[in-house]
């Protein structure tokens, strides 16, 4: 498990409503239904009780219902006023509230597919034909296909090209895609038609990781706790664990007793352990929940607080959009690996044995 910044997934807590056909027609007038949809409310989560798991079942629950009714009563809002204004957000909460998995999938394709060709609203096409491709892309991922199919992805793209999530899209895509070519077309495609766009900036990050394996890795900061200056070129001669991470991780806070244990068991041997934060801006609390935790956790390697969250430079430039993730870095200050995590305590002996074997006893 990892914590996820822009994990893209249609909502898990729906209940999809699947019709055979979407017949058009109803016995009630639109402005009936309208104010039923309206009566609906989703529950609201008191984040005090999230651990109370009574409280939790409940929750959900509420909101199972509460997304069954209003999912039914805008299919019947479609049925007997398929050119409302609010139908495309309706029809797309409706959509996108199908559990991210299993079988409905293939129903809900056919559901979209029935509407596309039907419907004349230019805006519900834009919805139908972007949930669609984001649904196709689940089904791919979740099948492990060889080489995904962006049939959906480009027809959305063609008709919506300037649309922001066009590249969310296709950033999604290609970090999925294990054809090497496919990736790569899609990559090039992020980068050219999509330059400013903040997954492009993410695209460069990863590109900069399978780049940059091999060669010098530079860092610089003031560690939290201490205030002293940290840096890479200081550490020549150690091996190095980076640990891009955040309080609020919670895969990140259940591995750190491990960390802790490798920590104390290779740190006498030249290991330097660096934390990286992704704790929320200053104003937010985050400064102060990082030195707070690192004080009670007792953790004695040097921490380096961003200060933006998801959104810091240094993290968002070797495109980290999940934690934990650790790489690792050898006593000649290059990069080993960044896909560290879970291989340290294999790794870690490797680098000291080759160090060792480059340093000829004494007396030799």
């Amino acid at each position: 498990m990892d914590c996820r910044f822009r994990r893209v997934s249609m909502l898990s807590l729906g209940c999809f409503v699947a019709s055979a056909a979407l017949a058009l027609g109803a016995d009630r007038p639109a402005s009936d239904i309208l104010k039923d949809i309206d009566a609906v409310k989703m529950p609201a989560l008191d984040r005090t009780k999230v651990r109370d798991q009574a409280y939790v079942r409940e929750y959900i629950k509420k909101r199972e219902e509460a997304t069954k009714t209003r999912d039914k009563l805008i299919l019947e809002l479609y049925k007997a006023a398929p050119d409302n204004k609010r139908i495309p957000t309706l029809m797309a909460e409706r959509w996108e509230s199908m559990p991210p998995g299993g079988p409905q999938i293939d129903a809900l394709i056919k559901e979209i597919d029935d509407v596309l060709a039907h419907t004349k609203n230019d805006k519900l096409k834009v919805e139908g034909t972007y949930v669609k491709a984001w649904t196709k892309l689940l089904k791919d991922r979740q099948h492990r296909v060889g080489k995904l199919d962006t049939t959906a992805i480009d027809a959305f793209l063609q008709l919506a090209p300037k649309d922001p999530r066009a590249s969310q899209l296709i950033y999604v895509a290609a970090v999925s895609a294990s054809d090497p070519k496919t990736k790569a077309a899609l990559e090039h495609r992020m980068l050219k038609d999509y330059p400013d766009s903040q997954f492009t900036a993410m695209i460069k990050g990863a590109r900069r990781q399978r780049e940059r394996v091999g060669k010098p890795f530079e860092l610089e900061f003031t560690d939290a706790s201490s205030g002293s200056t940290i840096s890479m070129s200081a550490l020549k001669g150690k091996v190095v664990v980076v640990d891009f991470w955040a309080t609020w991780c919670g895969p990140c806070v259940a591995e750190l007793p491990a960390m802790k244990k490798l920590y104390e068991k290779f740190h006498g041997q030249g290991v330097e352990f660096l934390g990286v934060s992704l704790d929320q801006p200053k104003d937010q609390g985050g400064l102060d929940a990082l030195k707070k935790f690192v004080k009670e956790r007792e953790i004695r390697w040097p921490q380096y607080y961003q200060g933006k969250g998801w959104e810091s430079d240094f993290s968002k430039s070797w495109g980290i959009n999940s934690i934990p993730t650790m790489f690792l870095v050898d006593q000649d200050g290059k990069l080993v690996s960044v896909e560290a995590r879970g291989k340290l305590e294999a790794l870690i002996p490797e680098l000291l044995a080759k160090k060792t074997e480059k340093t000829p006893a004494r007396g030799q």
